[in-house]
């Protein structure tokens, strides 16, 4: 039976069987209806709505309202079901939303803009129709951008109404302040009787006050729309008026807003890309729909009639659920979404296996799984979309799901153009070829033609909003969009992907490769002549064809130990040369015939001519990307399978081997990172890792620089005995619901992290000592930790007193070693603490990460007793890592703290926090109950999330711990913490200001100023909140030496409003002697900075601000002061005496000259 009689026949079998199935039959006469000439978009809409009337539409996850069991406070739980809305309900939902707008004293108007900032769901859908009803223009907005973002797109649209779902809504609120035309906020997904989204509304509501703007629930505008007359459709003006306008994520620059007409929108709702009304469609809608993928899922279900279901959770976290219940008859895919199904398939193949079934019965089996539990056994359609999928990827799901998998082809500016390879005509008019000669792609090529794909569509968009000069640039004097894709003719209308323009590749984590740069590198390597580096989207790492020198040949042969050694060596390279470990080939074809002019691979002046090594070596190529992929597989599930029977250093050598792809298997002193390993491979270590062993290991154990691939193990170990006894390390998702995306301050409590022992023996504990002599620091070899060792220790040299220094090390004296390394670049500096440090230090080898801070039984007990006050700035600073993964460091370590601070007798605690905790929390109060000031904190993957919550939980505990037996406390949240006034060298080289004056004098440009204006041309008025770092050790030192009583928190701020900024230490720069040029246009001046950045020499490019670019896509908004409130701060500045007498400095030229004279110093400039 042939594929499409078995299709047939799994239709017939669920008509049959199946009553949901067979009540969704389309009827196409509706669609026949929709697609008739001469229809507007609001009439379009209308025929699906009215065709379809009693049938449901959309589909929302059903919730209840529970009061949570810590805190008490309302929210909603997911519920294993969907509740839905009919087609019929939900036009009167958009009807009634448009009456409300029509019928407003100050009515929104046709033409008027409106933003939505949100997920897809069916309030978004519904704000959505009532546009097109009332001929508004729609803009839809990435509901994660950044408030900066969304402030610039939302200043450059002029909104007259934005609705915002409610968890947005602080954000939405930030952004909107200036809006010029906004009068209404609409928030939709709301509940009131959901006390965050309450209270939401009631920030936003006294936020806008006195503005004119009022802010109104979607179900209020609903029912307020229903009591009026019902206002008639849109169907005035021209089909070629501005509908919507769809802004790129701004990932090679900022936003741009692609313009629609209503044109273009009516032939998305009745696009043939869906395939037509064949077959019932539920699916399940994981897509934003400010991206236009996700609006075809949508436009699927209303074409035939059926349900759209969105999923509960944006992060996709209920998507498996959300499948489960739904059972789809249409996938709409992404390959993200594909690598989930087959990592799900993986380990349900492990899962058979390990039950005894052979290896194909269990890929079978998890292939069935898949397919019938997961998916729900009814798929007849599917289709992937928005970047390349893998062959194997394709192969998978074509054999998972029993049917050919459609491959989508388009962009936003122009809409669907392939399908299957093929052209689709409509939408596309025409299309051609032009050459890239540059990378060897001619339309007279043979057998076919090849070049980069230009495209006219009836959906081309009419252009960049307000940016007609980037307009300009996309389109060719014929009018042709060049979508910077090169492709393959292999037939008329018929088309394959080859390549982008760009010699930059994008691999599939999305990490741009500049191969001729890496080429030119790798060709240095002694045992190198010639390499040809090789990598795809559809690929996480590079992989070389090597031509070794005839010395290698001679003295090696071509035996089995010539790849480990030409491996080895392009591994030294990228070392020396400081190379990221993507940018390192995993495997190598070994050629011995060398590339040539003859064998067509050099051209006539020595270049490589890549076209041609691609296809020459191509298949080798694929053969081995396909043979490391079952290497690695087979290995991973080896580990899996004798885990038990090894040594823990065996298998963890070998689960760094397969995952890393070395060589080689690693010897036991070698480091995670040293092997080419990073903060996110570390994460994929660390999942591997629990996967064997069923141990936390957090990414700060794996990264630490102290620790090689055995004391990784050693620490596994650790972790396993402490489980077997009882004593296993607590971790993220033991203390929160980490799917719920919020963290709460009520599930911070400390029977959670001690034992009940010790902390029902605290409120007893005898009092701290007022004058400490004994003090505990942690971390004293960072950045501020060696100014407070120095602090420490000169003030208890005054008593005879004793500082504690705990630092990572293998032992006592590499601890020692690592501290005193800090303080090397400045001899007097060197010579201070040496004087000090020779009467009045020790040093503890630990680990805040560790259980008992990584010290030994006896070690701790004597800390408890000797011990008088703890300082504790000791942290892992990562601004990439998720929450869960800084937990253990940065949680359950603090935690640790406490526990040794309420051990025999109270110890002072003094915190180091961040002021990212005080950062987006309205009303934030210095010294105010964390718990109370910010009782949750949203989980994003925004810049420094993670940390900024890490911290706030650290707080969170230390308030608790006050609370139960009055241990003192005092928290200091400090913006950015600034070079050394004095001491040579001394500046945090990897911290965000030290990277960009680096990349402005390295580079030479600099924009006009970094900071947004009003219109008027003159640079706003603008403050840079940093202090240095002799004044921030001095005033912490200070500050928590006095007073040693109650709980206090102090924003360690700069809270001049005295126009010293970004723009004035360019000026000083150039007032030194700094040769730099002024870009007046700031877009400009990015691209011309990102430019030069990257072609800088590697140590310079590692150093400089390329990798937090994003910070500085946009224009920043001119800040006038402190980013948090700093009273308490400054009043206790004051009291001490310190600083500029008594007073918290300001910012002057002479500490950028230091910066300038310390680059030098250190060859960074």
């Amino acid at each position: 039976m042939n594929e499409v009689t078995d299709e047939s026949d799994r239709e017939a079998l669920l008509y049959g069987c199946d009553r949901e199935f067979a009540a969704a039959r389309p009827d196409p006469e509706v669609l026949s209806r929709a697609r008739s000439a001469g229809l507007r978009l609001s009439e379009v809409l209308a025929t699906f709505f009215e065709g379809y009337a009693d049938r449901p539409a959309l589909g929302t996850r059903s919730t209840v309202l529970l009061a949570d069991e810590e805190s008490g406070r309302m929210k909603h739980r997911l519920q294993p079901a969907f509740d839905t809305i009919t087609y019929g309900r939900l036009w009167s939902n958009v009807r009634a939303v448009a009456a409300a707008w029509a019928g407003d004293p100050a009515p929104v108007c046709a033409g008027d803009f409106v933003a939505t900032i949100g997920f897809a769901s069916a309030d978004y859908v519904t704000i959505d129709m009532a546009c097109a009803y009332l001929g508004l223009v729609t803009v839809p907005l990435q509901h994660n951008s950044s408030p900066d973002q969304l402030r610039r797109i939302l200043g450059e649209t002029n909104p007259a109404v934005i609705a915002v779902s409610a968890a947005y809504l602080d954000r939405a609120v930030e952004s909107a302040q200036d809006g010029k035309k906004l009068r209404r906020l609409l928030v939709f997904d709301y509940d009131s009787a959901v006390d965050d989204q309450r209270e939401a509304v009631t920030r936003a509501r006294t936020r806008l006050a006195g503005r004119g703007i009022s802010v109104e629930s979607m179900s209020n505008v609903v029912a307020r729309g229903r009591a009026l007359p019902e206002p008639p459709m849109y169907v005035d003006g021209a089909p070629s008026r501005l509908a919507a306008i769809f802004y790129t994520s701004g990932s090679t620059g900022a936003p741009k807003g692609a313009m629609y007409t209503e044109a273009m929108m009516s032939s998305l709702w009745t696009t043939t890309f869906t395939g037509g009304a064949s077959v019932p469609v539920f699916n399940v809608n994981f897509m934003p729909l400010n991206h236009l993928f996700g609006r075809l899922s949508l436009v699927a279900a209303f074409q035939a009639g059926g349900v759209s279901h969105f999923t509960a959770k944006s992060d996709l976290s209920t998507l498996f659920e959300d499948w489960r219940l739904v059972r789809p008859t249409h996938l709409a895919l992404v390959p993200r979404v594909v690598d989930m199904l087959y990592q799900r398939h993986q380990m349900a193949v492990q899962r058979f296996q390990r039950n005894g079934m052979a290896a194909d019965e269990a890929d079978a089996a998890a292939m069935s799984e898949l397919r019938e539990d997961v998916l729900g056994g009814r798929v007849l359609r599917a289709g992937v979309g928005t970047a390349p999928l893998a062959a194997n990827m394709r192969a998978f799901l074509d054999s998972c799901l029993g049917r050919p998998v459609a491959d989508s082809y388009g962009t936003s500016e122009i809409g669907g153009v392939l399908q299957n390879g093929v052209v689709v005509r409509p939408p596309v008019i025409d299309y051609k070829l032009v050459d890239v000669p540059e990378l060897g792609y001619h339309t007279s090529d043979k057998p076919h033609p090849r070049g980069e794909l230009l495209v006219r569509s009836e959906t081309t968009f009419t252009g960049y909003f307000q940016r007609p000069d980037v307009t300009a640039e996309v389109f060719d004097p014929e009018g042709y969009y060049r979508t910077g894709d090169v492709m393959a003719e292999v037939a008329p209308d018929h088309l394959i992907y080859l390549d982008r323009r760009n010699n930059v590749i994008k691999l599939s984590q999305g990490e741009f490769v500049a191969l001729a740069r890496l080429e030119a590198i790798y060709a240095r390597t002694p045992q190198i002549h010639q390499i040809f580096l090789y990598g795809d989207s559809e690929r996480s790492a590079l992989a070389a064809v090597v031509v070794p020198t005839a010395e290698v040949l001679d003295r090696v042969g071509e035996d089995d130990s010539l790849k480990p050694e030409l491996l080895a060596a392009l591994r030294g390279t990228a070392q020396s040369a400081e190379l990221q470990s993507y940018e390192i080939p995993v495997d190598v074809v070994i050629e011995t015939e060398p590339f040539t002019t003859d064998n067509g691979l050099l051209s006539g002046v020595g270049k490589l001519l890549r076209r041609q090594l691609i296809d020459h070596y191509k298949p080798r190529l694929d053969q081995l990307y396909a043979q490391r992929d079952r290497d690695q597989e087979e290995e991973l599930r080896d580990l899996c399978d004798t885990a038990e029977a090894q040594p823990v250093i065996d298998t963890v050598t070998r689960a760094a081997h397969a995952l890393l792809g070395l060589p080689a298997v690693p010897a036991p002193l070698d480091q995670f990172i040293a092997l080419g390993g990073d903060s996110l491979s570390a994460v994929s270590f660390s999942h591997l890792l629990g996967e064997i062993f069923g141990v936390d290991v957090s990414v700060g154990v794996i990264i630490d620089p102290s620790a090689d691939l055995a004391a990784i193990a050693d620490y596994v170990e650790s972790q396993a005995r402490d489980g077997s006894s009882g004593r296993r390390r607590v971790s993220a998702t033991d203390v929160h619901r980490m799917d719920a995306g919020t963290l709460a301050a009520a599930d911070l409590t400390l029977d959670k992290f001690i034992d009940g022992a010790t902390l029902d023996a605290a409120p007893t504990s005898a009092a701290p000592t007022p004058d400490p002599t004994t003090v505990l620091l942690t971390g004293g070899n960072g950045y501020l930790g060696r100014f407070l060792t120095l602090e420490w220790l000169q003030r208890l040299s005054k008593t005879g007193g004793r500082l504690v220094s705990l630092v990572r090390g293998t032992d006592a004296y590499a601890a020692r070693r690592r501290l005193e390394q800090s303080f090397e670049t400045d001899t007097a500096m060197y010579d201070l603490f040496h004087r000090l440090a020779a009467e009045h230090l020790e040093v503890v080898a630990g680990d805040v990460g560790a259980p008992n801070l990584g010290l030994d039984d006896a070690t701790w007990r004597r800390l408890t007793h000797d011990v008088d006050l703890i300082v504790h700035p000791a942290a892992l600073v990562n601004h990439v890592l998720p929450y869960e993964q800084l937990f253990g460091p940065n949680v359950v370590g603090t935690a640790e703290v406490i526990r040794l601070a309420i051990s025999q007798r109270l110890k002072p605690i003094v915190y180091l926090s961040t002021v990212a905790v005080a950062m987006g929390v309205d009303d934030f109060s210095e010294d105010g109950d964390i718990r109370e000031v910010s009782p949750s904190r949203p989980i994003t993957t925004t810049y420094a999330n993670g940390y900024a919550n890490s911290k706030w939980a650290g707080e969170v505990l230390l308030r608790e711990a006050h609370d139960l037996c009055g241990v003192p406390v005092k928290v200091f949240r400090s913006d950015m913490i600034l070079a050394h006034r004095t001491y040579s060298g001394q500046l945090n080289v990897t911290d965000a200001l030290t990277r960009l004056m680096i990349s402005l004098m390295v580079t030479g440009v600099a924009p006009a100023s970094f900071y947004a204006t009003d219109g008027s041309g003159e640079q706003a008025r603008a403050h840079y909140d940093g202090l240095p770092v002799d004044f921030v050790a001095s005033a912490i030192a200070s500050i928590s030496s006095s007073n040693l009583v109650g709980m206090e928190s102090f924003d360690v701020v700069n809270p001049h409003d005295d126009g010293i900024s970004l723009d004035s230490f360019v000026d000083w720069l150039i007032g030194d002697g700094v040769t730099m040029t002024r870009i007046a246009d700031y877009d400009e001046w990015l691209s011309r900075f990102t430019s030069a950045l990257k072609g800088l020499p590697e140590s310079r490019r590692r150093a400089s601000v390329l990798t937090l670019l994003d910070a500085y896509r946009e224009p920043q908004v001119p800040i006038r002061g402190a980013v948090a409130p700093s009273a308490r701060f400054r009043e206790a500045v004051q009291r001490s005496g310190i600083g500029d007498a008594g007073s918290i400095p300001r910012l002057d030229i002479e500490l950028i000259r230091k910066y300038r004279e310390d680059l030098k110093a250190l060859d960074l400039v």
